[in-house]
């Protein structure tokens, strides 16, 4: 495309410069043989080219271009020159012929298309007038000055008949007015526009030829100027209509109100005309016509004065326009929000300061020096000057620059625009703009904050405390302070959240984020990452984690105590995951790292501090995997229920069921309760799972209860962790499984452990109590493990007591009953609880359980897991067989 733009352009170029070049060489030509018939020829050959140029240019153009009447035109005077020539060769040329009315008739076309040239669109009336206006002007004057050369002797010349006197006069006439429409095209035309001074020359020629042609057309050596003029006018005229699109009527650039000197000087010039005429007649003592030179002059003393009247009309009117732009400006400054200042290169002010001082809300001030410019602003005077230098080098550019500003000892910013416009005659010095941003930075300061801190907690959020990280690290490459991360997850955050609601959640996260800034250091950085997740950028003297081991030692002591949550106390702990960079760490992998290490602590019993060990990747990427497997199990019914028994040991008579959850991953196998419950609990799917426990266990004993008359008194128990005795859903969820399945309240059995009632005594007993009010039982399962008090069952009422399988293995095949053993039975026999006895395995511990007075027993020794139907044939009576001994493991 390039090319082809490439050669287009060369061809035009090649076709403007060689349009001069042919012209000259056709008069040279025909100069050379003028006096010979070949003359004759080559006029008449280069009229026709110029005709026919002329058409190819309107062709091109359409036919409401001006370069059709131009083309008409040259194309009438072809016409009549081959008139003129006919009567040439067949023995003379008359005074008047045909020939002239084809050349007037040309003439009148020509005048057309300069008419249509000069109608330019786009302009108002009042400049179509001024225009006009100008061209009568010229029109008159050019019509006196060849009346008073040519027409008035051939007017008044009565030995000439009466048509060629006419017509004769009316060929300078028309020459007046095509100068006269010349004139009004060319102080109209576009900038760099040509075609308007090709036509006024073309016209101008024709105008001295016809002129000449009567005053000494008998002279043979001056005539072939005359000829080469017509040829000449017929040349540009045709120039002017050939090349592409110079004759359209384009829209107009904008015009000045008050007209150009140089067209002033034309448009009064002409009144010079009738004076100067007077004083030809005088000189050379010819006869005058007075009254038509006082007509002319009349006529032109009128337009002159009209032409006058209006340019004193437009620049009373531009002057107007100027006051009036002056004032909205002055308007616009005095309310507005901004100052405009014009400075000198020392900083001295050259412009009105009452901008500045409106700017800044001070009572206005007749002159201010540069001093007391800056002191008024409060910008400072070293900020300032390197502002103006680098406006006064920045070459004409647009200097930005935002500085602060101190007044009434409370900080500002003000933004400022530098322009030097010395070399402007309208300004002379460097244009200030200034405006007080104070706003818009504190915005920004604030969404700054925003966008790196998190709203809730007013700590740094995940993506400044990532930040914080890699410049840790980096600072530690170049020989700094080495770097740990301690990562924070609340334990029982969640249970708060259910029971308390959102608000109380929120409360709760708050009064951690001030714990957890008063037991760090000052510079180190804590974030909240999201959730209940928090983490601590601790900076520290070499690779170990003695002073993060601090600091997680220290959170973990805030952490301890209650917090107040409207009206009640409310205990979490904190799971610590401690990671210290090393040499190959990123901020990325140290963060993981130290979340590994959190997962750690949480699976190690929560409410204590692991430090990362390379080996917890693999545990990592093994809990990643649960956790995908974990999300859809229960939606890809994965989950199943075995039911293991409890007996009477006095008569081997099955009592009642415990309800075991199990899971079968398709990807990962069996998986063991105790290895994926917790997973449950961290991914909050323990609510929705548990509640299939219940729906489906109480589904099961009902169904039981409904097909055999002697499960009757059958319970069955289900096991129910510490997050959903802290969730409120655990209520409604059982009282809904319950009436789905028809099951008595009494026959369900509920084992809660020692874990989930220490978290928050007060929240675990209102939860059993509303349980206990819907009529089911309540066990407390694994007493003696971890937190047991006497205290605990005179809070907590419960009905039955469980002995964890830890201490039953603990009893001999021979001899007496552990103390231990003896002792919880002993209290559950006193505060009238039933005991029930776990993983029996052999006949020698369920003998001696039965002789300390222990009333009920399960374990492997009377059956293993059982899937429902065999759980329900041993039930009634009949062993299971080998679906029993599948089910052990």
């Amino acid at each position: 495309m390039g090319t082809a733009s490439f050669h287009r352009t060369g061809r035009r170029a090649r076709s403007a410069a060689g349009w001069p070049a042919l012209a000259a060489a056709a008069l040279v030509t025909y100069a050379s043989v003028h006096g010979t018939w070949a003359a004759d020829v080559v006029y008449l050959l280069v009229m026709g080219i110029a005709a026919a140029v002329a058409w190819w240019g309107a062709a091109r153009q359409g036919v409401r271009s001006a370069a059709v009447p131009v083309a008409l035109g040259l194309s009438l005077t072809v016409v009549g020159d081959v008139v003129w020539f006919l009567y040439k060769w067949t023995g003379g040329v008359p005074d008047v012929s045909v020939g002239d009315a084809a050349y007037l008739t040309g003439y009148l076309a020509l005048a057309v298309g300069l008419w249509r040239m000069a109608n330019t669109r786009g302009r108002s009336r009042g400049q179509q007038l001024d225009g006009w206006l100008d061209g009568a002007g010229v029109f008159v004057a050019v019509l006196m000055l060849v009346w008073q050369l040519s027409v008035a002797g051939t007017v008044t010349d009565s030995s000439l008949p009466v048509l060629s006197r006419v017509v004769w006069a009316l060929y300078p006439a028309l020459d007046a007015a095509l100068i006269g429409l010349v004139f009004r095209l060319v102080t109209t035309r576009s900038r760099g526009e040509r075609a308007p001074i090709a036509v006024a020359a073309g016209a101008a020629c024709w105008l001295a030829s016809d002129l000449g042609f009567l005053l000494m057309a008998d002279v043979e050596v001056v005539s072939v100027s005359f000829d080469t003029g017509w040829l000449l006018g017929a040349l540009l005229l045709a120039a002017a209509a050939g090349s592409r699109g110079r004759l359209q009527r384009t829209p107009a650039e904008p015009v000045d109100a008050v007209p150009s000197l140089a067209r002033l000087a034309v448009s009064l010039g002409a009144l010079l005309v009738p004076a100067g005429l007077e004083v030809l007649r005088g000189v050379t003592g010819a006869d005058g016509a007075p009254v038509t030179v006082l007509g002319g002059t009349a006529v032109l003393a009128s337009l002159v004065f009209l032409r006058v009247a209006r340019v004193l009309r437009a620049e009373a009117a531009a002057r107007a326009l100027v006051r009036s732009q002056q004032r909205h400006s002055a308007a616009l400054a005095r309310h507005s929000s901004d100052a405009v200042l014009v400075l000198d290169e020392e900083g001295r002010l050259l412009s009105d300061p009452t901008t500045l001082t409106t700017l800044l809300g001070v009572a206005p001030v007749a002159t201010l020096s540069g001093g007391e410019l800056l002191e008024l602003s409060g910008v400072d005077r070293a900020l300032s000057g390197a502002v103006l230098r680098e406006a006064l080098q920045a070459g004409g550019a647009v200097v930005d620059a935002e500085l602060p500003c101190r007044r009434d000892g409370e900080l500002r910013w003000m933004g400022v625009r530098l322009a030097d416009l010395r070399t402007d005659p309208d300004v002379g010095g460097v244009v200030v703009h200034l405006t007080d941003i104070t706003d818009r930075k504190r915005a920004e300061e604030a969404l700054a904050h925003q966008a790196f801190h998190d709203t809730l907690t007013g700590l740094a959020n995940r993506a400044l405390f990532a930040d914080s990280v890699d410049r840790a690290l980096q600072n530690r490459a170049r020989g700094g302070p080495s770097a740990a991360v301690v990562f924070i997850d609340l334990d029982g955050f969640k249970a708060v959240n259910d029971t308390l609601g959102h608000q109380a959640g929120d409360a709760l996260l708050r009064q951690v984020a001030d714990r957890l800034r008063s037991a760090v250091r000052a510079g180190d950085t804590v974030a909240r990452l999201g959730g209940d997740e928090f983490a601590v950028l601790v900076q520290q003297p070499g690779d170990r984690q003695d002073e993060a081991g601090a600091t997680a030692a220290r959170v973990l002591d805030v952490l301890a105590r209650p917090i107040e949550l409207a009206g009640q106390r409310v205990a979490v702990t904190g799971s610590i995951g401690i990671a210290v960079a090393h040499d190959d760490a990123t901020g990325e992998s140290l963060v993981r790292d130290a979340d590994i290490a959190m997962y750690a602590a949480k699976v190690a019993g929560r409410g204590r501090a692991v430090v990362f060990d390379p080996a917890m990747r693999t545990a990592a990427v093994e809990r990643r995997r649960l956790e995908q497997e974990l999300t859809g199990a229960l939606a890809r019914d994965e989950f199943r229920l075995v039911y293991q028994p409890v007996v009477d040991l006095a008569d081997d008579r099955v009592v009642g069921f415990e309800a075991l959850l199990r899971w079968r991953s398709p990807e990962l196998g069996a998986v063991p309760p105790d290895v994926f419950v917790p997973v449950a609990e961290d991914l909050g799917l323990i609510g929705d799972i548990g509640a299939w426990v219940l729906r489906e266990a109480c589904r099961t004993a009902a169904a039981w209860r409904r097909e055999h008359g002697v499960a009757a008194d059958a319970t069955m128990a289900v096991n129910v962790s510490a997050v959903q005795l802290a969730s409120p859903q655990l209520l409604e969820d059982v009282r809904a499984a319950l009436a789905a399945s028809g099951l008595p309240a009494s026959a369900l059995v509920l084992e809660v452990t020692e874990t989930a009632l220490v978290d928050d005594p007060e929240r675990a007993a209102a939860s059993l109590t509303a349980l206990r009010a819907l009529g089911v039982q309540l066990a407390l399962d694994d007493f003696g493990t971890g937190y047991s008090s006497l205290g605990y069952l005179q809070e907590f009422t419960v009905d039955v007591l469980k002995i964890d399988r830890s201490f039953v293995a603990t009893i001999p095949a021979d001899g007496e009953l552990p103390p231990i053993v003896r002792g919880l039975i002993d209290l559950a026999r006193a505060l009238d609880l039933e005991v029930v006895a776990e993983g029996v395995e052999t006949p020698a511990q369920r003998a001696r359980l039965q002789a300390g007075r222990c009333a009920r027993a399960q374990g492997y020794l009377f059956a293993a897991p059982l899937e429902a139907t065999d759980a329900e044939l041993l039930l009634v009576g009949q062993r299971p067989g080998a679906a029993v001994e599948q089910s052990r493991g």
